[in-house]
């Protein structure tokens, strides 16, 4: 989409700079205003402090609304805190930017399960709010369906990097190996690769390396690091001895005809059995949500909540849902952006408006000064390659839940951006 990568050249590594930004700028540098909510401000209920919960509890809390946040984990920040390992995403950071979104209109409340301690039907019914936001996410793995996938030794991928992650335990030992080839796999792989006594870890993947849908650079890094990748096998059957797991019969595939998703089908070659010795299997080839407290909402029969895409209305008066529990696993800014645009519709409902938005062109309107970069002059057009992310050294990863991708000097952050075409000139270049 950047202009700079359109026309010949490399995108401008927007990313990174925002990663600067980040890390060199305060969260509460910057000064939101939030409308004090009156004695007459409406309830809403936000079920869920992951990336969409949070940001519709952000926003609505701004347009002066009372918002109370439940969360059944010990602390906020749903798959950020629970699943993205502590390398890719520092904890404080994170704390610091959720902390930023709770403004003086949201409430945050721990320990507080959906089903468990509340239902939809008692946080409208007796408690009063007149709407709820449902963003409970995909938390719940989904099993091999092969024999032995319940015996002692088997993982699934969101409760292996939970145990890690909210409660510092290390369930990975000896030979691991993972299924899957998503980004929970290689979350996971490298969660495992970190763990005590672990001495070896493989990831398994039924069609190549290509067909991935995992980010490449974090297959990059997995393999730097050491983890094994095994593309075109599938398993068969969990191999178990005195009730525990001692290795999976795999069968290799070949890639066949395309499927719906437009990648080749995996095809079983018979007579390629094969028995792979492993003491830990971690199951990552998908996650859905789990249903408990959503019997009384419409679901697709994967699981996620029927809504209106438009309106992020569900089966029920007053009750919407986004992120991850209507579409199932998909990115943190997916979710973001669901969080966003259900809090306006939100918003319209408890105002009694109409729950449409209007399509309407954000452009920007603040003039910045062009810079002027050396040689421009003598040369017409100075090409400058693309700002390379430093990383942290692979020896050093090992053990260490250090931050792997470091950010870049404030040197290369000029550099990078004066590299930008400036298409804001655009709308905002001064009539004189």
């Amino acid at each position: 989409m950047c202009r700079a990568g359109a026309t010949g050249g490399e995108p401008i590594a927007v990313r990174t700079l925002k990663r600067f930004v980040v890390d060199h700028v305060k969260p509460e540098t910057y000064k939101e205003t939030v409308k004090p909510a009156g004695a007459n401000a409406p309830k809403i209920a936000v079920i869920g402090a992951g990336p969409s919960g949070l940001t519709a509890a952000h926003y609505l809390g701004a347009m002066g609304n009372l918002v109370t946040v439940f969360e059944r984990e010990s602390k906020p920040g749903g798959m950020l805190v629970s699943a993205i390992p502590e390398y890719r995403l520092p904890r404080d950071t994170l704390r610091k930017e959720i902390d930023s979104l709770l403004n003086a209109n949201v409430e945050l409340r721990l320990n507080q399960a959906l089903g468990r301690d509340f239902t939809i039907d008692s946080l409208m019914d007796r408690d009063g709010y007149k709407a709820v936001y449902v963003a409970t996410g995909a938390h719940e793995s989904k099993k091999l369906g092969v024999p032995g996938d319940d015996a002692e030794g088997v993982l699934p991928s969101i409760k292996f990097l939970k145990a890690y992650n909210l409660e510092g335990k290390h369930l990975a030992r000896g030979r691991v190996g993972v299924v899957g080839g998503g980004n929970a796999a290689i979350d996971a792989a490298r969660v495992a690769f970190r763990q005590k006594g672990v001495t070896g870890v493989t990831v398994f993947y039924r069609r190549t390396r290509a067909e991935m849908p995992a980010y490449g650079e974090e297959i990059d890094a997995a393999l730097a690091e050491g983890i094994l990748l095994q593309p075109l096998v599938a398993p068969l059957q969990v191999v178990v001895k005195d009730g525990k797991l001692s290795g999976v019969k795999f069968i290799n595939n070949e890639l066949g005809p395309l499927d719906d998703s437009g990648r080749q089908q995996p095809v079983p070659i018979p007579g390629s059995e094969h028995v792979v010795d492993l003491d830990t299997l971690i199951v990552a080839i998908s996650e859905q949500p789990e249903g408990v407290g959503l019997k009384d909402l419409k679901t697709t029969r994967w699981g996620t909540v029927t809504v209106n895409p438009e309106s992020f209305t569900t089966s029920r008066p007053g009750v919407f849902a986004g992120g991850d529990v209507t579409s199932g696993p998909s990115t943190v800014i997916k979710a973001i952006a669901a969080g966003k645009s259900a809090a306006v519709m939100l918003q319209n409902f408890v105002s009694g408006k109409l729950l449409k938005q209007l399509p309407k062109v954000k452009l920007p309107s603040f003039y910045v000064e062009p810079v002027q970069v050396a040689g421009e002059e003598e040369e017409g057009e100075v090409m400058v390659a693309r700002v390379k992310q430093p990383h942290l050294p692979v020896e050093k990863r090992r053990g260490s839940f250090a931050e792997v991708e470091l950010c870049i000097s404030e040197e290369a952050a000029q550099c990078e951006a004066r590299r930008c075409l400036r298409c804001d000139l655009d709308f905002t270049r001064p009539l004189h």
